[in-house]
């Protein structure tokens, strides 16, 4: 794509919450949503009851918030996970990475999307990583795919670190490889693009809220009118970037139509580019293609909040009948620049919007039916 094609598009806000980062492998006092489970021994004996705690410690890993870092290049990262109480060790969980936007840190971001809930009644954990001190102090806390992509790439800058981050905690806690998943809003969906470019073969699904498709070596999206060959070089580009590990990249897009700070134009061009990979890879492989428009159209509304559309793109290629959902477009109306359908608490304000719909409920009804291999069951 020609240069002069290019928009930079600056995002300031992301997503939320209230807790402080603790650098360190160990396990944080902050509140959470939800508690460690209590159990008690069996038997009268101090000896009995230490015991069954050994026995409980070692078939559980530890519950709640935990905190980590990583370091890339000489930059130290830091991450929050949450694991839910009652997850037993090697069981295998799903592992969500939550990016946040600029101006916004993991544990406000764990606090405003209020994934860590579906966590507990799914089984699954959550990873919100952090910007490494540089970021924090000089780039308002925006990951790089937002400011100097050119920085990006595949063991290298942000993406690498994150990377890093999410095999850390794959190892720590016994995530399942094969369900591996990735979601940023803002500045943190230019990055989630970028993890999907680079890292196809470690994340089985992305989600892009209010950000913008992977672009290279420059910020941004289109503008409105870009011809043809600049919109079709969309996929192109992400295509080269996953070089021999291009796949069928399953993707949720959630933007709202009144995003003042990344326009819903950008979030459009998401979904195309990668509707575009996806049919370019069934192509090579000899298999049915990506529809060219919809395969459904939901319309619906928050009880007192945002109407919200969901156009659905489903592909025969993976199943008979109506087909599986490789990428939804959730356009939520009237919304600006905020994490749909999150807390209510004012504490959140600056980065959640109640009256969407949930994009945390959206997002990983989405990704639970996707593994690195294709759908993990039945399509319809």
């Amino acid at each position: 794509m020609e240069r002069r094609w290019r928009l930079i598009v600056v995002a300031a806000c992301g997503a939320a919450a209230g807790l402080a980062v603790v650098i360190g492998a160990t396990a944080s006092s902050r509140p959470s949503s939800a508690s460690s489970a209590s159990s008690s021994a069996a038997g009268s004996s101090a000896a009995a009851a230490s015991s069954a705690a050994a026995v409980r410690a070692a078939a559980s890993p530890a519950a709640g918030y935990q905190s980590g870092n990583v370091s890339e290049h000489g930059d130290v990262y830091p991450y929050t996970v949450y694991v839910p109480p009652g997850l037993r060790a090697g069981s295998a969980a799903p592992l969500v990475v939550v990016l946040h936007g600029c101006h916004t840190t993991a544990d406000q971001m764990a606090a405003a999307t209020q994934y860590d809930m579906l966590a507990e009644r799914d089984r699954f954990i959550v990873l919100y990583p952090d910007v490494d001190t540089l970021d924090a102090d000089s780039f308002g806390r925006c990951w790089r795919g937002i400011w100097a992509p050119d920085l990006e790439g595949r063991g290298a800058g942000d993406a690498a670190a994150i990377a890093d981050m999410t095999h850390a905690v794959m190892r720590r806690w016994h995530a399942d490889p094969g369900r591996v998943y990735a979601i940023g809003i803002s500045a943190g969906g230019y990055e989630t693009a970028i993890l999907g470019a680079y890292y196809p073969d470690l994340y089985a699904a992305i989600g892009i809220h209010s950000g913008a498709p992977y672009l290279g070596a420059e910020p941004g999206c289109l503008p409105a009118g870009a011809n043809a060959a600049a919109t079709a070089g969309l996929a192109v580009g992400a295509l080269d970037a996953m070089g021999p590990r291009a796949r069928v990249m399953p993707v949720i897009v959630i933007h709202g139509d009144a995003d003042p700070a990344v326009p819903y134009l950008c979030g459009q061009q998401a979904l195309a580019q990668w509707l575009g990979v996806d049919d370019a890879v069934l192509a090579r492989q000899g298999r049915l293609r990506v529809p060219s428009s919809p395969s459904s159209v939901r319309d619906a509304a928050v009880p007192g909040g945002h109407g919200y559309t969901v156009q659905s793109y489903a592909v025969q290629s993976y199943a008979d009948g109506p087909g599986c959902v490789v990428a939804q477009l959730w356009t939520v109306h009237g919304m600006g620049h905020y994490w749909s359908g999150g807390s209510a608490d004012p504490g959140s304000a600056l980065y959640s919007d109640p009256r969407g719909p949930s994009a945390a409920a959206a997002s990983w009804a989405f990704f639970s039916r996707w593994g690195l291999s294709g759908p993990l069951g039945p399509c319809g």
